[in-house]
């Protein structure tokens, strides 16, 4: 992967899931659906500090990203809000990862 910012894509997603309203996530639900994989995406974050992120690594915080979306039940049109403004200030998005919406 090429010009993508690490450091902005990171901040981008982790705002995203501090961001996103809780739509209905018990406190069980939210422990496992949106803290665990935000400290799944801190953990790579930290993994690949110094050196370049790959695609494997951004396709999994993605995927990590989709959980908490789903997890809190969020609408459609905001995730692709988020997804988008991922790609704008990172570069990273699922068409460079080539990977379809959900």
């Amino acid at each position: 992967m090429t010009d993508i910012d690490a450091a902005a894509f990171f901040a981008a997603v982790l705002k995203t899931i501090a961001s996103t309203r809780n739509n209905g996530a018990g406190p069980e639900e939210h422990s496992q659906g949106v803290v665990e994989p935000a400290g799944r995406i801190r953990a790579v974050e930290q993994e690949a500090a110094d050196r370049r992120l790959t695609t494997g690594e951004a396709g999994e915080v993605l995927d990590l990203l989709e959980t908490t979306f789903r997890t809190k039940r969020t609408p459609d049109e905001e995730r692709e809000y988020y997804l988008q403004y991922i790609e704008k200030v990172s570069g990273v998005s699922r068409a460079s990862l080539g990977v379809s919406a959900p």
